[in-house]
């Protein structure tokens, strides 16, 4: 019979992480990813279908398309209120978000 042996292995967790650790652009990527994935939470209803999360400038502030000029002017009278919501996500993330700019000009059916 033939004998068998084994390796350690390691699971695609393992090998991301890896990935991650010596690749600074792409750890922003993955950051900034999740960041946006709790946009709908933060925003809540209706406005995460007529707003959504277009990227960042710097590292501090986090640029919203928006669907029309109502959006944009309702989102930035809860402009304060909204990166307070977000302060639970960003946290983990290590990023301070301390200002958004919502922009009509960014939005893509």
């Amino acid at each position: 019979m033939e004998e068998i042996l084994y390796t350690d292995f390691k699971g695609i967790d393992s090998v991301i992480s890896d990935i991650l650790k010596n690749d600074e652009i792409l750890q922003k990527a993955m950051k900034r990813s999740n960041l946006y994935k709790f946009w709908a939470k933060v925003v809540g209803k209706p406005f995460d279908e007529k707003s959504k999360p277009y990227g960042m400038r710097g590292a501090n502030t986090m640029i919203i398309a928006c669907e029309s000029a109502v959006v944009v002017q309702e989102l930035t009278l809860r402009k304060k209120q909204l990166i307070k919501k977000y302060s639970s996500y960003v946290k983990p993330l290590n990023i301070d978000l301390k200002d958004m700019v919502f922009d009509v000009k960014k939005w893509q059916v």
